[in-house]
């Protein structure tokens, strides 16, 4: 049974998800944790509006994570080996 980790996470990211998937993944995240909140305190026009910018910030973030992030990570734990 193999146990969870950071860099296991890391690494299912940047290499075994597709980017297209990733940011759909992403997007969908930010989506749900903040539009469907919203939706039930403030309605579905708050739900749309704040989902999807909480969506697209979570997709913005992930691009982040590739172009700066995620090189210097991979390139830290091939020096750690």
């Amino acid at each position: 049974m193999s146990q969870f980790t950071l860099s296991a996470l890391v690494e299912f990211i940047g290499h075994d998800l597709s980017p297209v998937r990733a940011v759909i993944l992403f997007f969908v995240i930010g989506y749900v944790v903040v539009g469907l909140p919203v939706h039930f305190r403030q309605g579905a026009a708050s739900r749309d509006i704040w989902g999807t910018a909480a969506g697209v910030t979570m997709a913005a973030l992930y691009a982040m994570f590739i172009v700066g992030v995620y090189p210097w990570l991979h390139h830290a734990s091939a020096l750690a080996r």
